[in-house]
């Protein structure tokens, strides 16, 4: 220890970067909205998060592969697995083999999913407008520009490498 009282590995004293204090922030604002979602619409209506990200993409973009909605919505393919499954014994989606490749299964939304889209797009409408309504119009495009960036930046390049550990954590933490 030396006289300032710091403790081996404290972080507390690093400053604050506009990236990390960015990301905090962006992490805030989806767990606000992942639990606005549950508690408004998931409850009364009976439809996941995972689940109306798939039915939207297949109202929206009917005949994608579960692969493309993964990659589009930026969801584990796992989780679009289950969410498809869940809405075919809802009866809000159908599942039919892609013409040109056997192997690739197209999602389409049924009647009944378009009719519950427009709950939910109108519910979604209200909630984002309000969210966004401390924003003036040319901050709201400001913002959408620059997660679009973001987006499309995570999306076409490789993550850097990752520092390694100060220790073996999985070993200390998981052991055999």
């Amino acid at each position: 220890m030396n006289d300032t009282n710091e403790v081996p590995g404290d972080v507390t004293h690093v400053a604050s970067t506009v990236e990390r204090s960015l990301g905090h922030n962006i992490h805030i604002f989806s767990n606000m909205i992942q639990a606005s979602f549950y508690k408004r619409t998931e409850e009364p209506l009976g439809i996941t998060l995972p689940e109306w990200r798939v039915l939207r993409s297949a109202v929206f973009s009917p005949g994608r592969s579960q692969a493309d909605v993964a990659a589009t919505e930026a969801m584990n393919v796992m989780n679009v697995s289950r969410a498809v499954a869940s809405l075919r014994r809802k009866g809000l989606i159908d599942v039919e083999s892609d013409p040109a490749d056997g192997r690739r299964s197209l999602l389409t939304a049924t009647a009944l999913a378009h009719e519950l889209a427009r709950d939910m797009v109108e519910r979604e409408r209200v909630m984002y407008e309000h969210l966004f309504s401390v924003l003036e119009p040319h901050e709201r495009d400001e913002v959408e520009r620059l997660l679009s960036r973001v987006n499309d930046h995570i999306r076409s390049s490789e993550l850097p490498p990752t520092p390694p550990p100060s220790r073996d954590w999985a070993r200390e933490f998981c052991p055999d």
